[in-house]
């Protein structure tokens, strides 16, 4: 059995440079979870950027229209920490 309780997903758009903006996410679900998540990067093109944890879409960038600013950015992470402290995760291995 793995040590994390939840695992993310962050697809993002290489051709658009988005690997910056991935790396940050990378970065503030680290803080959120430590290592209680599990991260992967799945890189991608046609302007994705879509961040999923536990099956659920956090962030779409088709959806939403554009890509998370900071602010937005600190929601998902607030929103992450949630899920942990609340035990709302779905243990997928």
């Amino acid at each position: 059995m793995a040590d994390w309780k939840m695992e993310a997903e962050i697809e993002y758009c290489v051709p658009c440079g988005y690997g910056n903006l991935a790396a940050y996410m990378v970065s503030e679900l680290f803080q959120a979870g430590g290592p209680a998540i599990a991260i992967s990067l799945k890189p991608g093109v046609g302007g994705v950027f879509k961040v999923t944890v536990d099956g659920r879409v956090l962030w779409d960038k088709k959806e939403q229209g554009a890509s998370p600013h900071i602010m937005q950015v600190k929601e998902l992470k607030a929103q992450v920490a949630n899920m942990l402290k609340s035990g709302a995760v779905i243990q997928t291995n």
